[in-house]
């Protein structure tokens, strides 16, 4: 589970584990204060662990930090996560920082693919949501509330026909060259194309929707009486 510094609670983590499943989940110095201060603790006591990394090709510095078996927070003490602290430095100076908490082990040998995994959750959410909200899905926030059930009904429905899509990009040719070549990845353009066949076209199979998209039949010319 790769999850937002909301859930970084003992009742989450507790759920979690009583699954067997294992979390990376974000740390922020404002929410978690004392979470910091055990891991500064820690390092005093010389407890932490430091590894630095070059990448030869770009430049960009890596500077990382760990430590294993932390008290969550000062109010449930016998909770303990592992803590990874992660700056990037890019070839302008410009530093980004990141800190998560995990029950995965921390070496030098997991902490750049926990990074890595870390890392990925706002990439995914972000194009996700960038996708549904702005590629004519029509996902707006207020789907998540309402006196009854509408508008979680058309949240759900709005998620199905995404995962119907998605299905197809992965899975049909047809869509995929469709999407990719006639409108260079962009789903509204697709939309919109399709609106437009299904208005002005007898479409008997979904092949043969894609064909007309991807082979761009000639249109026909309205005749216009002058007389």
């Amino acid at each position: 589970m790769v999850l937002d510094g909301l859930y970084a609670d003992g009742p989450t983590i507790r759920l979690i584990k009583s699954y067997g499943w294992h979390y990376i989940i974000i740390a922020k110095d404002g929410n978690h204060g004392s979470l910091i201060e055990a891991v500064d603790e820690l390092d005093k006591q010389g407890k932490v662990a430091r590894f630095f990394k070059t990448d030869p090709e770009t430049g960009i510095k890596y500077w990382y930090r760990f430590a294993n078996d932390v008290p969550l927070n000062k109010s449930n003490p016998v909770e303990h996560v592992n803590v990874l602290d992660f700056v990037e430095t890019d070839k302008k100076d410009d530093r980004h920082t990141w800190s998560w908490i995990t029950d995965i082990p921390l070496t030098e040998k997991t902490i750049e693919a926990l990074m890595k995994g870390g890392r990925c959750r706002w990439h995914i959410e972000n194009q996700t949501f960038n996708t549904l909200k702005k590629q004519d899905y029509h996902l707006e926030h207020n789907y998540g509330h309402g006196e009854q059930h509408l508008a979680t009904n058309l949240a759900y429905l709005t998620v199905l026909a995404f995962l119907v899509d998605q299905l197809q990009q992965l899975g049909s040719p047809e869509f995929q060259k469709a999407l990719k070549e006639r409108t260079r990845g962009v789903r509204i353009h697709l939309w919109e194309l399709m609106k437009g066949y299904f208005q002005t076209w007898l479409i008997k199979t979904w092949e043969g929707l894609f064909d007309a998209i991807i082979s761009r039949p000639v249109a026909g010319i309205v005749p216009y009486d002058s007389s």
